[in-house]
């Protein structure tokens, strides 16, 4: 007879077969309702494995190992006695043993979740992460519902630094939970490892769309960009992408506060106040400085002939739209539907007087 000791790693393992053997029982009985009774072996091993699950619940699980073992020898393509084993050979440091018997098992039943989970877990118990992977993404294709394989997918890609992977795995996570700040702050993470800043200012803009309440870029952008200028810049541009116009405007006020002659800035802030027609004046003075600093910048005059449009001065609107089409390529232009639709609106008012 095999001498188990009952030691903490037994005890949890016990546990573990206990969950088993109820699993794998009704598993039998289930085929059972379902199919003729078996005969011969099959129907003694029945009986024999009934038995085990009664000395499991006796606390003897050296005797469960034997029966089991029986049940095994008449009966070896039966899912459930494999997957009973399984607990109990890794107690006894069988771990190899254990895990072929869980392989033949999900190939028994290729469509039984609990015998595929637990075959990813011998696998990462024996430090063998790309078979457990294989497995996890093979369990993902039948159960795509079910959000703990994710969580499991994702542990096993962060830890094998698989970050295409991963991301992908955190976008299929985002379709059933939503965005998070948890889940951007992961994604994040990984542009920066990257240096892939478009990802990154892209990611924040789609969580504050989903969530305008969210303090995460306020509290990252600081961190990850050493001059506080560049931070507030960026999360101005956030803001207006997100929508929420009234803290971008308070994000570039910080900005201009430590550098007050960026000409982005001044042409942005003045761009999208003109958008709202507000603060017109503080408008037209912030582009005017932005064109003082870059002249001939045709998106720079571009921003001030709107500006004065909404003043309604729309003759020298379109003097600086005159300029704007000399300075910018035939291809940039035909590709600027705001350029177009500028010139347009411009000339409609000129027109019409």
């Amino acid at each position: 007879m095999n001498n188990i000791n009952m030691t903490i790693r037994i005890i949890t393992i016990k546990a573990l077969l206990l969950i088993a053997l109820l699993l794998s029982f009704t598993t039998v009985q289930a085929q059972k309702n379902k199919q003729p009774a078996p005969t011969g072996s099959n129907e003694k091993a029945s009986y024999i494995f009934l038995e085990a699950q009664r000395q499991i619940l006796a606390g003897h699980a050296d005797a469960a190992y034997d029966l089991l073992e029986y049940c095994k020898q008449l009966d070896p393509d039966n899912a459930a006695v494999l997957y009973s084993l399984a607990p109990l050979n890794v107690a006894l440091q069988r771990d190899s043993l254990a895990t072929l018997d869980m392989e033949r098992a999900t190939r028994l039943s290729p469509k039984n979740y609990w015998y595929q989970e637990l075959l990813a877990k011998l696998h990462f118990a024996r430090h063998r992460p790309a078979e457990a992977l294989k497995v996890l993404e093979q369990m993902h294709i039948q159960w795509s519902d079910k959000t703990e394989l994710l969580y499991m997918l994702i542990d096993t890609y962060a830890s094998q630094n698989m970050t295409d992977s991963l991301l992908h795995a955190f976008e299929k996570l985002e379709v059933k939970e939503g965005k998070s700040e948890q889940i951007s702050l992961e994604k994040v993470k990984i542009y920066v490892q990257r240096n892939d800043v478009k990802s990154l200012l892209e990611e924040l803009e789609a969580l504050l769309k989903a969530n305008p309440s969210s303090q995460l870029p306020v509290q990252l952008l600081p961190q990850l960009l050493k001059e506080k200028s560049d931070a507030y810049t960026l999360l101005g541009d956030l803001y207006h992408l997100a929508g929420n116009d009234d803290r971008a405007f308070q994000y570039y006020d910080s900005c201009l506060v430590y550098k007050p002659d960026d000409a982005m800035v001044l042409n942005n802030y003045a761009y999208y106040l003109s958008l709202q027609q507000r603060n017109l004046d503080t408008a037209e003075q912030m582009s005017r400085r932005s064109n003082e600093l870059e002249p001939d910048n045709p998106t720079y005059l571009d921003t001030l002939a709107w500006v004065l449009y909404q003043q309604g001065r729309y003759a020298e609107a379109k003097q600086l739209m005159d300029k704007v089409q000399l300075l910018m390529k035939p291809e940039d232009l035909e590709n600027s539907t705001d350029v177009k639709e500028h010139i347009q609106q411009i000339d409609e008012k000129v027109n019409s007087k």
